[in-house]
């Protein structure tokens, strides 16, 4: 018999493990931008074209981010309904 995950953990510690799914896709989302502008930069080194790269670098790290966070917080609300 499953007893409940978060049977002896502090207040604390409860509102954490609540809130990880969020978290979670905050990160995927500031991750994601930071790799396309770190990207762009890399472009514009390596090509000259000064601010285009991390322009589109920052626009398409953002647009992957934006999904990811979509895909990310619709499972926690469906984690959240099932509970």
């Amino acid at each position: 018999m499953k007893g409940d995950p978060d049977e002896g953990l502090s207040p604390l510690a409860r509102s954490y493990r609540a809130a990880e799914p969020w978290l979670s896709a905050v990160w995927q989302f500031t991750g994601s931008a930071l790799v396309g502008v770190a990207a762009g930069y890399g472009a514009d080194r390596g090509l000259g074209s000064s601010p285009a790269g991390i322009l589109v670098g920052g626009a398409v790290g953002s647009a992957v981010g934006f999904y990811a966070f979509i895909r990310s917080a619709n499972r926690a609300i469906e984690q959240e309904k099932k509970k």
